[in-house]
């Protein structure tokens, strides 16, 4: 009996023992488990592995840590903050727990505490490269781009060979207006990578940005080779081709970008402008409807859509769109402005008046908005108040060319020819294409008597611009002076045929209108 007695009492206090090794290797298991789950993409399955580990051992840090991952990669941020948690309380020295609760934190928008996190994990783990990689991408994201450059700097002392790291760094240089370091480090980037689609991307833009537009086609090319997806090298390249008066080849890329993503509202405003200026207009409008389809309250949409509006004749269409725009944020200035404009083509000057005030409260070092204010100014008769505008103008602006012209145009309401003629010349000097601005100046020599010097004048306004009606039928009045009957008659024929075709509001528009 006493035998049998020992080897129960045995046999019950080994019995403790066998199941904490059991449960330990499960622990093991299950860890090891999840952990290769969520490696191929299972990241649920991952979850339940980690929870069983939870069941067995409450106080596993990297049951904890391990499922925080897990949440994060399937979107719940806030879960996998409060696991990140738990394991840090746990374990208050697991850099890594702080590294990724920095992550998740970065992706609910609380940018502060996740740089405070990624501070604490480098802290404990000073050579933790990639906590200075998402600081330093963090602190990019914020426009702290100083301490970018500086927690990039210490990953390439860490790393000198990651390719990324030199191409994260360019990006800050870039923004800190430094395009010649951040090709280099673009540069750098692709001796280590050259398959790195995006430096080449990138390196296209600080080219472009110094001048260098064929260099950046080659490199937007280069980078298209290596993934023919890179959407943002679709668009830049168009850019270029734009800035370079390739519409056609613009559009076309920008087609591209749109049939790998369609849902992207920057391409679709950008070949607006494409297409404006190869005449398509109404495909222009149709541009920005996709824009304002994707995102409702993009105020420079209906900006520019208004301006569409109003280069083709709909000046009830433009109101209503720069309205819209101004619903949408009350202080844009150039919405004000443009409205503005095409309440003064209205004749609405008041209106006009009150929109260019509220413009300058928004933007008052806009040197364009005084010389159209001064314009309604003068139509209304406040001639004091107009002269005021023009030499407000010029002096914010002193090569704007049509401040010139207005004031011209006023000293001659005023009398003053000769100053009248002294401004055109100005203009004419900053601007000497402006068929406009020799009608003008011709027309005022007409009136002091330089007859044959007005008709130069109407001549090289003609080869400028052969439709302007009023340059024939002055041209007209300037030969029945000199006794060209004939000469007078068939110019002022020829003017009052184009006048109802030539629409000068609407070339005005084109040249004033502010966009996006």
């Amino acid at each position: 009996m006493m035998v049998n007695k020992l080897l129960e009492q045995r046999t019950k206090k080994n019995l403790p023992a066998l199941d904490r090794k059991v449960e330990t290797m499960n622990v093991q298991q299950c860890l090891s488990q999840g952990t290769e789950r969520a490696k191929e993409g299972r990241y649920q399955q991952a979850i339940e592995d980690f929870d069983r580990v939870l069941e067995m051992e409450p106080n596993c840090a990297k049951g904890y840590y391990n499922r925080g991952l897990a949440r994060y990669e399937l979107g719940d941020a806030k879960a996998a903050i409060e696991d990140f948690n738990q394991a840090l309380e746990i374990e208050p020295e697991y850099a890594v727990a702080y590294n990724s609760r920095g992550n998740a934190l970065r992706t609910i928008g609380e940018q502060e505490e996740a740089l405070k996190d990624f501070s604490l994990a480098l802290q404990l783990a000073p050579e933790f490269i990639q906590a200075y990689i998402n600081r330093g991408m963090l602190h990019f994201e914020l426009g702290n781009n100083g301490e970018a450059i500086a927690d990039f700097n210490q990953v390439l002392q860490l790393d000198p060979h990651l390719a990324e790291a030199y191409l994260s760094r360019g990006s800050a240089r870039f923004k800190m207006g430094d395009k010649q370091a951040a090709m280099e480090d673009y540069k750098q980037a692709l001796q280590i990578n050259p398959s790195l689609a995006e430096a080449y991307n990138n390196l296209g833009m600080a080219r472009f940005e110094l001048g260098d537009k064929q260099g950046a086609i080659e490199d937007f090319s280069q980078a298209l080779q290596i993934d023919p997806c890179l959407v943002e090298a679709y668009n830049n390249r168009a850019l270029v081709r734009f800035h370079l008066g390739e519409n056609n080849a613009a559009v076309e890329d920008y087609e591209q970008a749109l049939q790998i993503n369609s849902k992207l509202n920057d391409v679709y405003y950008n070949r607006a402008f494409a297409r404006y200026k190869l005449g398509e207009k109404q495909e222009a409008v149709e541009d920005y409807n996709h824009t304002l389809e994707i995102d409702p309250v993009d105020a420079e949409a209906y900006n520019n859509r208004g301006n569409l509006y109003a280069v083709m004749g709909d000046s009830q269409g433009a109101i209503e769109n720069y309205t819209q725009a101004l619903y949408i944020n009350p202080k844009k200035a150039n919405a004000y402005y443009n409205r503005g404009l095409v309440y003064y083509y209205r004749g609405d000057l008041q209106s006009a008046i009150d929109d260019f005030n509220r413009a300058l409260e928004h933007n008052p070092n806009h040197a364009a908005t005084y010389n159209n204010r001064g314009l309604a100014y003068r139509n209304q008769g406040n001639i004091q108040q107009a002269l005021a505008d023009f030499n407000q103008a010029l002096k914010l602006e002193p090569n704007l060319a049509e401040a010139y012209v207005s004031r011209g145009l006023l000293r001659s309401d005023l009398g003053d020819k000769q100053g009248a003629i002294q401004d055109f010349n100005q203009s004419l000097q900053l601007n000497p294409n402006d068929a406009r601005t020799y009608n003008n100046r011709g027309f005022i020599r007409y009136r002091l008597g330089d007859v044959r010097e007005a008709v130069a004048d109407f001549n090289y306004a003609l080869q400028l611009d052969p439709n302007l009606s009023s340059a024939y039928i002055n041209r007209g009045l300037a030969r029945f002076a000199l006794g060209d009957k004939l000469g007078a008659i068939e110019d002022v024929d020829l003017g009052l045929q184009l006048a109802p075709l030539h629409h000068p509001d609407r070339d005005d528009y084109e040249q004033k209108l502010l966009v996006g």
